[in-house]
């Protein structure tokens, strides 16, 4: 296993263990390639998940006294269903939860 793998697996590992409602995460880099998917979550969410979190930073530039500019943490409510997409260095994580009734 390659250390961004690992990275990757770890990052994944820590959200399972951090909210028990997490149903499915997405992992992708820049291009929208899925690196890692979890939760019976569909591959064509990956590609969507970027673009969600490319257009963000267009809505939310950084200013130019920001030393490193951080990406905005985007969520989206359904009915039943919340995902959370925020942007870490060159991959972008989705997070699928089960909302609470």
């Amino acid at each position: 296993m390659t250390s961004m793998e690992a990275e990757i697996d770890a990052i994944i590992r820590s959200v399972y263990e951090q909210d028990e409602d997490v149903v499915g995460t997405v992992v992708v880099e820049e291009s929208g390639l899925c690196l890692a998917i979890e939760g019976g979550i569909s591959e064509e969410a990956a590609g969507l998940v970027a673009s969600i979190a490319s257009r963000s930073d267009i809505l939310m530039p950084a200013s130019a006294n920001q030393a490193s500019p951080s990406s905005p943490v985007i969520q989206i409510e359904a009915e039943s269903l919340t995902i959370t997409i925020r942007k870490i260095s060159a991959i972008t994580l989705g997070v699928f939860k089960k909302k609470q009734l």
